[in-house]
């Protein structure tokens, strides 16, 4: 899939930089917002990065055929950035697209930063748009994450937060599977009794992923968006970081991976009995693994934030200030967030943003690997409210540390003063450049 995103799109990217480079006035669309309301033909360009949203096959059943049918005079052309052609490069030529699809976690600073920000409320109001059919979480999350009172963007989905597991691990040692409802304690006694060398092979008990997804369970910021100051040398800070210490000074679980790598020892090696993290039904191939034996449970929670998972992670369409198109462009935001298309891409195993309970419950419907597994873990937790962001958050330190707290065994307090510092000092750094 990704190659041929690069075979198909690639060369579009190329054409739009060169043509820019001929003509920096040129416009970003085929043409005016006529063409949203007189049924003239439309272009509308959406701009996104190659990895992490849509695959070329979704880009085309939840948004260019769903489009099509629906507003037959709209043409959808994907933009993926490439190597000489990201956003900045594509705006520099001249040729910004009319939308860009981001995340919230830090995808929106880019935008902000060459002021493509477009607020929606006139839209909103124009197209009939009812935002009581949202989550009332992911429209706060936009506004959160742009730092803004007005909406730069209306999400279309979110990630989830669960508990995998490898039930053959579990069978293999005769301990109990999960549960839903557990703590991190209890997680990290389960772990326990998993993590065992056998057979020359070494099972790990849980990995947590990122140090900031637990920690986002609390609202945990890094830097006080007032001072600009860093404040994540604080007692709360130090329960999560500690927690996860524990958790990988396991014996024989003290390896501290990620993300992909992380998804390769739940899916691939099969040594991982325990996995906490968002929504890899397909990044990890979850969805082939026909050999592996895994379920759900629902994301450990603190006892102090029952109930809450993960901060939200979801995607969102942004229509760019330069935009000829703007009524077209809200059009495809209210096809891709239409009941057919969110009912479709739920179905498909993409969460949907919208509150309808009967979306919600056809979550996987269509996906025959999901079958038996247990669905409640899914929705057993809600998002925890998120932090105020800025600009000079930096989640790689606090994972840094806790790699040297685990392997160089450096001290908790030592580690969490040296990432205060290091932070308050790049902080410094970047406004001296600004």
């Amino acid at each position: 899939m990704k190659t041929r995103w690069l075979a198909l799109c690639g060369l579009a990217v190329l054409a739009l930089v060169f043509a820019g480079c001929e003509n920096k006035e040129a416009p970003t669309g085929a043409a005016g917002t006529a063409g949203a309301t007189n049924n003239e033909a439309v272009t509308v360009t959406i701009g996104m990065g190659e990895n992490g949203f849509l695959t070329e096959e979704e880009f085309d059943r939840y948004i260019t055929s769903p489009v099509r049918k629906k507003t037959p005079w709209i043409t959808v052309q994907p933009i993926i950035y490439g190597e000489g052609a990201n956003l900045p490069q594509l705006v520099a030529a001249g040729q910004t697209p009319d939308m860009v699809i981001h995340h919230n976690i830090g995808g929106m600073d880019k935008y902000i930063e060459l002021g493509l920000t477009y607020p929606l409320t006139e839209m909103i109001k124009k197209h009939n748009m009812n935002l009581a059919r949202f989550e009332p979480e992911v429209i706060a999350e936009v506004k959160a994450s742009s730092r803004m009172d007005e909406l730069m963007a209306i999400p279309y989905t979110r990630h989830f937060s669960v508990l995998y597991y490898n039930k053959d691990i579990f069978d293999k040692f005769g301990v109990p599977y999960p549960k839903d409802g557990m703590t991190w304690d209890d997680a990290y006694d389960l772990a326990i009794k998993v993590t065992r060398r056998e057979d020359n092979v070494q099972y790990r008990g849980l990995e947590t992923n990122v140090i900031q997804r637990p920690a986002s369970q609390l609202t945990l910021p890094y830097v006080d968006a007032q001072t600009n100051k860093a404040v994540i040398n604080t007692d709360q800070w130090k329960k999560v970081l500690e927690m996860m210490v524990k958790i990988h000074l396991i014996p024989g679980n003290e390896q501290v991976i990620a993300n992909a790598k992380a998804n390769d020892l739940f899916v691939k090696d099969r040594t991982l009995a325990m996995f906490t993290t968002n929504n890899i039904l397909f990044t990890a191939h979850l969805d082939t693994a026909t050999n592996l034996n895994w379920d759900m449970a629902s994301l450990p929670t603190w006892k102090e934030a029952p109930g809450l998972g993960f901060r939200l992670d979801q995607h969102m369409l942004s229509i760019t200030a330069t935009s000829k198109n703007k009524d077209a462009d809200f059009l495809v935001i209210s096809t891709v967030t239409s009941d057919e298309v969110q009912t479709d891409l739920t179905r498909q195993g993409r969460l949907s943003i919208l509150q309808d309970p009967k979306i919600k419950d056809a979550f996987g419907a269509d996906l025959a690997f999901l079958k038996g597994k247990n669905m409640k873990a899914i929705f057993a937790t809600k998002p925890a409210k998120a932090y105020v962001p800025t600009v000079y958050d930096d989640f790689g330190l606090l994972n840094t540390a806790m790699k040297d707290v685990v392997a160089k065994k450096k001290d908790v307090n030592t580690a969490l003063r040296e990432a205060e510092d290091k932070l308050n000092q790049k902080i410094k750094e970047q406004m001296a450049a600004q």
